[in-house]
């Protein structure tokens, strides 16, 4: 009677159809989230204050594209703190943050042309490096 347990579960993993095989799907529940899109910016001419202001004048279309809901840009805040804080990095030149309608909207962004027009040949001239987090609202 033990033979048949390993033999009546494989027939009952085969007629499930869940098996050991894994089909990754996409999550449908986050392509309903907002999708925030954080940049981090080091200029070529590290601290110069007309580039860093070139950057975020010639940044600021990309506001009025599909799918936007945000777009903010700016340089680092000189904040007076009570202490010295070691997680602290003021050596970026400029940081961009923008927030989306969700996955789909930021995905279509980026394929966007005038996105794609600005960042090759307008803005990323000017960078050095540069650092990108996402995440989910």
């Amino acid at each position: 009677m033990k033979c048949l347990y390993p033999v009546a579960l494989v027939c009952l993993l085969a007629a499930s159809g869940t098996g050991c095989a894994y089909n990754p799907k996409a999550d449908h529940r986050l392509q309903s989230h907002k999708v925030h899109h954080l940049v981090i910016v080091w200029l070529k001419q590290a601290g110069d204050e007309k580039l860093r202001q070139q950057y975020i004048q010639e940044s600021e279309g990309l506001a009025k594209l599909p799918g936007v809901l945000a777009y903010d840009v700016g340089t680092p805040a000189a904040v007076n703190r009570s202490r010295p804080n070691a997680a602290l990095d003021e050596s970026y030149d400029v940081a961009v943050s923008s927030v989306y309608e969700s996955q789909q909207a930021y995905e279509a962004f980026l394929q966007n042309p005038e996105y794609l027009r600005l960042a090759q040949q307008v803005l990323r001239p000017l960078v050095d490096k540069y650092k990108v987090y996402d995440f989910f609202e």
